[in-house]
């Protein structure tokens, strides 16, 4: 290995460093969000900022590797959502509690058991864009569907959670 090889590996470790302590947090509460479950979410981010590492030295931007640490986190949480989803509609339900990664906090349990009662998509766009602050654009991007599509389950989600959150509907002036 060259001094130079060296130099340019630590300087994409470092590189690395900083965007995992930059990113890491957001990346896990998001997919905690879409999974329903902190634990999951936490699970979710590490797996996929494991893969991102594999991958650190093709990634094209910090943006670029945000949307592949989103999309793999994102679909990890959902994957888990649909196989426990299964298991609970077969009545099988899991053993004891499941460990919590992040503290009960009342906001906490009111947003979750809100969003819980959106479809996956939905959720994950809410997530998204209302939470992580991605514009539809960056969350299509992550999901694979269109900005329009976006919009559309962004403004449906959001109808949906102001009804499960006792919220009146926005006025629209004409």
């Amino acid at each position: 290995m060259t001094v130079e090889t060296h130099q340019r590996g630590a300087e994409l470790l470092t590189d690395f460093d900083t965007f995992f302590r930059e990113t890491f947090v957001v990346v896990a509460r998001a997919a905690a969000l879409v999974a329903r479950d902190p634990g999951v979410g936490q699970e979710s981010a590490q797996e996929a900022f494991f893969r991102l590492y594999q991958r650190w030295p093709r990634m094209e931007s910090a943006e670029h590797a945000r949307r592949f640490a989103f999309r793999v986190a994102i679909n990890l949480a959902r994957s888990h959502l649909r196989k426990y989803l299964r298991v609970t509609l077969a009545g099988l339900e899991p053993r004891g509690e499941r460990s919590e990664a992040v503290a009960h906090v009342d906001e906490w349990l009111v947003i979750r058991s809100a969003l819980s009662g959106l479809s996956p998509r939905r959720r994950a766009v809410l997530v998204l864009v209302d939470y992580v602050g991605m514009d539809a654009g960056e969350a299509g991007a992550v999901l694979g569907i269109s900005a329009g599509s976006v919009r559309t389950h962004l403004m449906r989600g959001r109808r949906d959670m102001r009804k499960r959150l006792g919220m009146r509907e926005p006025e629209v002036s004409e």
